[in-house]
């Protein structure tokens, strides 16, 4: 109990880090599908540190921890599931506009804030639900990309497909599902192999074209 501070701090570091890296090598290609990810991580980020003061310094910030990781929980990895889709399928909308993006990320949490004050669905329902969406689409795209590489080499595929199956495994191990591990202390570890697996998300070709424009 008492490292759980230190792994929500790194959590929180490594997703701050992974959402700067990734805009500033992605926004180029598509500014609306790397928007959308760095959402995704800012979300998983501010849940993060947010749990690392209530472990570290002040119990009694629980309800705010609980309220930020169900926001995190509401959109990251179906944030995360949309934008790996967007980017892998080429959409031009938004490639050079960053407005696709804010109406995604705005309809994302509004209609989970709808769901989860109806009767059709409860608040962690509502998490279940979109993040099992979220880790299909992420999964799906991993699987493209192995079978049909467009973006990724093939080692960069297998830890994207494999980020979202031990995400899977990981919640089925602890009997939470897939999608509550956000914001559950004793599955944080876990959450730096998350951040990893989405960081393999830098698409090879920007990368490669940064490398030459280096040399030249």
């Amino acid at each position: 109990m008492h490292n759980f501070w230190l792994l929500d701090t790194l959590l929180g570091l490594a997703c701050l880090l992974v959402a700067n890296q990734y805009w500033c090598l992605t926004r180029s290609r598509y500014q609306s599908a790397a928007l959308i990810i760095v959402a995704a991580l800012l979300c998983m980020a501010l849940a993060a540190l947010v749990g690392a003061y209530r472990y570290g310094i002040d119990p009694s910030v629980t309800e705010l921890h609980r309220a930020f990781a169900r926001i995190s929980g509401f959109a990251s990895l179906l944030l995360i599931g949309i934008g790996l889709t967007w980017a892998r399928l080429g959409v031009s909308w938004g490639t050079d506009n960053r407005a696709p993006a804010y109406a995604v990320v705005v309809l994302v949490l509004a209609s989970a804030i709808g769901l989860a004050q109806s009767r059709w669905l409860s608040p962690l329902g509502v998490v279940d639900l979109y993040s099992a969406v979220g880790l299909a689409l992420w999964l799906l795209v991993g699987m493209l990309e192995l079978l049909a590489p467009v973006r990724l080499k093939r080692g960069q595929a297998l830890i994207l497909a494999a980020g979202a199956l031990l995400i899977l495994l990981n919640g089925l191990l602890i009997d939470t599902g897939a999608s509550r591990l956000l914001g559950l202390a004793r599955t944080n570890w876990f959450h730096l192999l998350l951040a990893l697996s989405v960081f393999t998300l830098l698409w090879a070709r920007p990368l490669f074209d940064l490398e030459l424009s280096i040399r030249e």
